[in-house]
Order: structure tokens, then C-alpha cells, then sequence
């Protein structure tokens, strides 16, 4: 069962880490002129290859050790990954209240981040 576990949050993760390399890279195609924004995909794809990091060094997952960090960093991957995915939608007056609030989430993710460590 604890192995059904592990593949399972395995395959979520991964699932999750293909996602936000595709929105990344849509979001550069989009905005590839557009230095701000360009720079904010590239901080959100940083915080997510740092998770990636983070998650191949946690413990067995069979062991029960660091469930919450899993979920905490599931969050964070998800916070990502819907950032993206608005900036990658987002027209006109629509794209300086995406990016206002991209930034508003980076100072908690940022923060998040800051207690971790």
C-alpha cells in the first residue's frame, strides 16, 4: 500500500512538474519581448525546479516522513502552475492585475520558502 502511496505522489509530482514546463514555455512564446513578464515565468519556473530539488532529496515517502512538506510543496507547485496558466490567458487589463497578483504570490511563496529553510 505505502509503495501504491509513493507512485502515486510520484506520478502527481511529475504530473505537476510537466505541467508548469509546458505553461512556462508557453508563457515565453507569448511574452517573449516582454522582459517583466519574462522575468517573473522565469522566477515561478526557478521556484518550481528548486521544489523538484526539494522533493527528490525528502525521505521515503513509505516512511511517513515529511507528509506535510509533500503537501506543502504540492501547494506551492499548484500556486505555480495556475500563475502560468493565467499569465498565459491573460489580455489587455487583464494582464497587469495577473501580474500584480503573480507578485503578491511570490512574496508569500517567497516567504513560505524563507520559513522552510
Amino acid at each position: 500500500m505505502n509503495q501504491e502511496i509513493g507512485f502515486l505522489e510520484q506520478m502527481l509530482f511529475n504530473t505537476m512538474f510537466s505541467e508548469i514546463e509546458e505553461r512556462y514555455n508557453d508563457v515565453v512564446d507569448i511574452y517573449r519581448n516582454d522582459f517583466e513578464i519574462l522575468s517573473l515565468a522565469q522566477h515561478l519556473k526557478g521556484i518550481s525546479d528548486t521544489v523538484l530539488e526539494v522533493y527528490k532529496e525528502i525521505p521515503n515517502p513509505s516512511k511517513k516522513l515529511g507528509e506535510e512538506l509533500y503537501t506543502t510543496l504540492y501547494q506551492v507547485l499548484k500556486d505555480v502552475s495556475s500563475i502560468l496558466y493565467d499569465l498565459s490567458i491573460a489580455e489587455g487589463d487583464q494582464l497587469s492585475y495577473v501580474v500584480m497578483q503573480a507578485y503578491r504570490k511570490l512574496d508569500s511563496i517567497n516567504s513560505l520558502f524563507e520559513k522552510l529553510v
